[in-house]
């Protein structure tokens, strides 16, 4: 076995990898893809066999998120294909190694990855980080009452000067949101162009205050992302949504996972569940624990923390973290360890989706030192992470 960061001259055999797998090469996405994302603002990772052969694959694309106050440029791993001649010979695990090596050299302490099946990736320490409140409903049933104010909505083209804002605005406060720069928008709104995706945007006072990107299909109004400034500017939109009975008789969408628009429903079947959506993973705990942004009145102490990796050998640390305010120190150390996580773990308290506290209830930490949790729960205070890239 060969690995390889993927040139030109080898990218035919990526294409007709994911034609199999995934899109078609007539599917305008596929088109986009190739013609003028891969292999130019992404890396992809392939597997070779002694013929030069395409084994598996997997593709990194770059975003830039906003974790617990700083921004950091992490990979999201796509596109994940082994070609079916090759399949049952476990060649999975050594491509993700083989991963992991390339970026922790250059200096990635995490991975996104969203799973199509959660068990291929939960043995290698990728853990849910995003959640997302799943509406599922025939959409007379989504009646929200009166909504007050002076809201108008308006369908318009697809408009990143309009966007933009709004989705800065909204989700500034948010934790483990990618930074949509003007390229981030512009590959966006190409591809919902290329796919039919609508746009309808609610103002107040002539003020854009929020939008809806939605798309029409099989008798569906499908909700792609939804961000608005208050809940009378979010009911505006989804009343906007319930407006359609004529053209679609269902409604689907992937809320915050905090929303509570279930709260207006007369029908509780309607109310919808809290859905899994996205992985990450801590391939540099070191690093990850430099780069955290600590709060001024956190107090002077301490925590023996051993974090266990069974995928990257050089992930294994025994350190006594060390805290003052707006201070962390990560030493290494020989003293008896007070609590210890894998990486699974780790991640999810570094990005805030439960806390230590939470995660040793679940069964998901040990702790020797039961005092020590209330160190880690003021270092890693649970936050609303949000994320709606797809690609």
């Amino acid at each position: 076995m060969t690995y390889r960061v993927v040139n030109e001259a080898r990218m035919n055999q990526v294409m007709d990898l994911w034609d199999y797998c995934f899109e078609k090469k007539d599917d305008p996405f596929y088109q986009w893809y190739f013609r003028e994302y891969c292999g130019k603002d992404n890396m992809v990772i392939g597997d070779f066999d002694e013929q030069d052969k395409l084994q598996n694959m997997l593709h990194l694309n770059p975003y830039m998120i906003n974790l617990r106050g700083t921004k950091q440029l992490t990979p999201y791993i796509v596109g994940v294909a082994t070609a079916p001649e090759a399949r049952g010979q476990h060649l999975f695990r050594p491509l993700l190694e083989t991963t992991f090596e390339v970026l922790r050299s250059q200096g990635f302490p995490f991975a996104l990855l969203m799973p199509i099946y959660a068990g291929i990736y939960l043995p290698y320490e990728f853990s849910f980080c995003y959640y997302r409140h799943k509406y599922d409903m025939e959409l007379e049933k989504l009646q929200l009452g009166k909504i007050g104010g002076d809201l108008r909505v308006e369908r318009v083209a697809l408009n990143k000067e309009v966007l933009a804002p709004i989705y800065q605005e909204v989700t500034k406060a948010w934790n483990g949101t990618p930074v949509r720069t003007d390229f981030q928008w512009n590959k966006l709104l190409k591809v919902h162009a290329l796919e039919n995706v609508q746009c309808a945007v609610v103002y107040e006072a002539d003020v854009p205050v929020g939008y809806v990107l939605y798309k029409l299909e099989n008798k569906n109004f499908n909700v792609l992302e939804l961000l608005a400034q208050d809940f009378a500017a979010r009911n505006r939109l989804l009343q906007f949504a319930a407006s359609h009975q004529s053209e679609v008789k269902h409604f689907t969408w992937l809320a915050e996972a905090w929303d509570k628009t279930y709260l207006s429903f007369t029908d509780h079947n309607a109310s919808g569940s809290l859905q899994p959506f996205m992985m990450a993973r801590c391939i540099d705990a070191r690093l990850a624990l430099a780069n955290l942004e600590v709060p001024y009145n956190m107090e002077e102490n301490s925590v023996v923390l051993l974090l266990t990796d069974s995928v990257i050998d050089r992930n294994n640390h025994l350190l006594k973290v060390k805290t003052a305010p707006g201070k962390l120190e990560a030493v290494s150390t020989l003293d008896n360890e007070e609590v210890v996580m894998d990486m699974a773990a780790f991640t999810q308290m570094y990005f805030g989706a439960f806390t230590a506290t939470e995660l040793a209830e679940a069964g998901k930490i040990k702790v020797h030192n039961a005092e020590k949790l209330s160190v880690l729960d003021r270092l890693f205070p649970k936050c609303h992470n949000y994320i709606n890239e797809y690609f």
